[in-house]
């Protein structure tokens, strides 16, 4: 067995015992509570003064897929079985109550479900100074963005669901590397598609935010669009480039304690730096709305996307734009102390080719639905069902269409 393997196979054996270890320890008496405590007090620092503070927290996930070829999305394998663990690390420094240093590293089989070898990756890094409390904070390094309201729950031990609305995985026949639409492939480079969101897109730069009364806002200028692909986050990979900049924001307003309401607006070139001449004016814009809901055991959320993307229709000619809408609704029912059902419906609907009356991408729909188990404090299990309708053709060169079919078993261990 190559290392590779060596190292999946044992990441993937810690995550699954740790996950299915501890239900009988629960059911024991809870003597994991008092190993979990002890973990957390002994990686927990603070000064005599107590104004200096350093917290780690550890986060062990596995998910274990079973897909319909060709794969869904943002999955590379080639099987209909995929298992993708992952181990997390949160460390935060808290200096008073004006800065702060937040850092998140993963060990992991890819920043998206892949069955590649074992890396280890830092994934959000930044520095938060806050002058002046809430209402004005500076965030400076590798950022989720501030777009919508899904990012806010996107770690898998705060999203109810186990994977990420359409729009923020599902490829779209447009190439970041030529601005040009492209039919999908079953074989070609996934990286060089783009979904209309990258995930929580930690690409890096500078975010302002805070809150006034019942207003929120945030603004953030960033090296990469929100359709960027993961290997063009970070600053050494991409530098900050004054004329290829994304600029995004948000602005929220909760009128009563149950309600969440905003808009959200970014600008940027998604081309890949450097990928041809002018690539700096090749421009995706986006607009959208979000909402949330919540009382008692019942909780719902909802995005509205609209985004264009400027296009080539050859090497040296700029040929229009093309516009997609996106939308999702998402609840989740806590029917139990323990345990809940969430539920989303997605739609993507793309609009035509410059000077044609044929749409540039094939619409698409999906509904997923998960039940949960929050076990006790350390351990979540889910088990989430998908099913998706993509319509025209199967992918060149594939006799079906994109996973239609999507089960997974989700474990998440906190410690």
């Amino acid at each position: 067995m190559s290392g590779g393997k060596r190292d999946t196979c044992l990441l993937a054996l810690l995550c699954a015992c740790a996950g299915w270890i501890a239900p009988a320890a629960v059911r024991a008496g809870d003597p994991l509570d008092d190993v979990v405590d002890q973990i957390r007090d002994f990686t927990f620092f603070q000064n005599e003064k107590g104004d200096v503070s350093l917290d780690f927290d550890f986060y062990a996930t596995v998910d274990n897929w079973v897909i319909s070829q060709p794969p869904p999305g943002i999955m590379v394998t080639g099987q209909n079985y995929l298992n993708s663990p992952r181990l997390s690390m949160l460390g935060t420094l808290q200096v008073q109550e004006w800065l702060s240093i937040f850092a998140l590293g993963d060990v992991d089989r890819g920043f998206d479900p892949t069955d590649g070898s074992i890396q280890i990756r830092p994934d959000v890094y930044y520095a938060k100074i806050s002058p002046f409390g809430g209402v004005l904070q500076g965030k400076f390094g590798a950022i989720p963005t501030s777009y919508g309201q899904w990012v806010n729950r996107h770690f898998s031990w705060q999203n109810p669901l186990v994977n990420a609305p359409l729009a923020y995985e599902w490829f779209m026949g447009i190439r970041g590397d030529t601005a040009r639409i492209t039919p999908k492939t079953a074989t070609a480079n996934r990286s060089t598609w783009l979904p209309i969101i990258w995930g929580p897109s930690y690409t890096s730069g500078g975010q302002f935010n805070g809150t006034m009364d019942r207003f929120d806002w945030a603004f953030e200028f960033k090296n990469d669009a929100l359709s960027s692909a993961v290997p063009y986050w970070q600053l050494w990979e991409n530098p900050l480039n004054g004329s290829a900049l994304t600029y995004t924001g948000r602005l929220g307003w909760r009128p009563t304690t149950e309600w969440n309401i905003g808009a959200s607006g970014s600008t940027g070139s998604y081309v890949v730096p450097n990928s041809f001449p002018g690539w700096q004016n090749y421009l995706q814009n986006n607009v959208g709305v979000d909402v949330s809901w919540a009382h008692g055991d019942l909780e719902l959320w909802g995005e509205a996307n609209w985004s264009s993307f400027d296009i080539r229709s050859s090497p040296l000619a700029q040929a229009g734009t093309v516009g997609v809408v996106s939308y999702f609704m998402e609840t989740r029912w806590r029917f139990d102390t323990q345990w809940w059902l969430a539920g989303r419906w997605n739609q993507q609907l793309y609009g035509d080719k410059p000077g044609s009356n044929d749409s540039w991408d094939n619409d698409v729909w999906r509904i997923d639905a998960c039940l949960g188990w929050r076990i006790d404090r350390t351990l979540t299990v889910k088990t989430q069902v998908s099913y998706t309708d993509e319509s025209g053709p199967p992918p060149t060169g594939q006799p079906n269409k994109q996973g239609q079919y999507v089960f997974d078993l989700q474990l998440v261990f906190a410690f």
